[in-house]
């Protein structure tokens, strides 16, 4: 009966071993290095959806990488619970370069569908609403 104990004990001990060792827990070097700045551009755009007065809550609805190189820009959608309330999208751009530190960057956060205030606003708005056009193939001849 000692025998089957132990037996038993161990072979718990291996699953509960085995079952560790498949958590996601060692993804968090990767997820660092590859969602940090698409992290911050979220975060930023949420901070500014918190601002908005509401009736309800803002919740995230929408997410596009506009730009992905070291001058980042995202598209950011937020909708409310309540319902008349108007959608808020947001265009995000950030500077992320190799050794960047989210928590000192600069996120510029414009709210779409308004005039920018300033020209660079303008330039930075219309990255983020313009789609790339479809490729139109010529006709040979």
């Amino acid at each position: 009966m000692k025998r089957i104990i132990a037996a038993a004990a161990i072979a718990l001990a291996a699953c509960g071993h085995v079952t560790a060792a498949q958590t996601p827990d060692g993804l968090t070097d990767l997820d660092a290095i590859t969602f940090s700045c698409p992290k911050a551009g979220l975060n930023a755009a949420a901070r500014e959806a918190a601002k908005v007065p509401s009736q309800g809550t803002y919740q995230f609805a929408y997410f596009r990488i506009v730009n992905d190189s070291h001058h980042a820009s995202y598209e950011v959608h937020f909708k409310s619970n309540y319902e008349g309330e108007a959608d808020l999208k947001y265009c995000v751009a950030l500077y992320c370069q190799q050794g960047w530190d989210p928590k000192t960057a600069k996120a510029t956060v414009t709210l779409m569908g308004k005039e920018p205030p300033h020209a660079a606003g303008t330039a930075h708005a219309a990255e983020c609403g313009s789609r790339p056009a479809p490729v139109k193939r010529r006709s040979k001849k």
